[in-house]
């Protein structure tokens, strides 16, 4: 594993940090930075690490895809980093307008107005059959129409409400 020598006024932890103060300083984590370490990423002789080496060192020698967030931390991104998540962006609002126009995807305020439409007009569909065969019920029983239309009115009501605190499953592809 390479070793810095100390710095040119000796001492060794000037722009020196730990292990871990580096790996939260790249985003990655302790235990990626000793894998690195391993792959050549110096070390001083004390075992910290040189911010300004470290950093050179993984710009030379890691694939910026899979270096996690690297750099320094509230660091502007690179240009060619930036052109990396604006090309990305691009292709994801591509795959957005396509699967709108494929009708993949659906407008969220146009669903919820629609299942709420839905749910009312079953409701209203619920008590209008209550008034519809109270009539018929009370002629067959040979019951007071009018007890029989509050029995069933508060039955149904009774029943709307628990339907009404049954959770909708989750809607889910497959």
């Amino acid at each position: 594993m390479p070793k810095l020598a100390a710095s040119a006024n000796g001492d060794s932890k000037a722009g020196s940090v730990t292990k871990a103060a580096f790996a939260e300083r790249v985003g990655l984590t302790r235990g990626r930075i000793s894998q690195l370490i391993a792959q050549g990423l110096p070390v001083l002789d004390d075992g910290r690490i040189d911010v300004e080496a470290g950093l050179r060192w993984m710009e030379e020698n890691l694939d910026p895809d899979r270096r996690g967030k690297g750099g320094v931390a509230g660091a502007t991104p690179s240009l060619a980093e930036a052109r990396r998540l604006h090309e990305i962006v691009k292709v994801q609002r591509a795959k957005l307008a396509l699967e709108r126009e494929r009708g993949d995807l659906v407008n969220r305020s146009a669903v919820k107005a629609a299942v709420y439409a839905r749910a009312k007009a079953e409701r209203d569909a619920h008590m209008a059959w209550v008034a519809r065969v109270t009539p018929l019920l009370a002629a067959e029983l040979g019951a007071d129409p009018t007890r029989t239309f509050a029995a069933l009115d508060r039955l149904m009501r009774d029943h709307l409400v628990d339907l009404a605190r049954i959770p909708l499953p989750e809607l889910r592809d497959g």
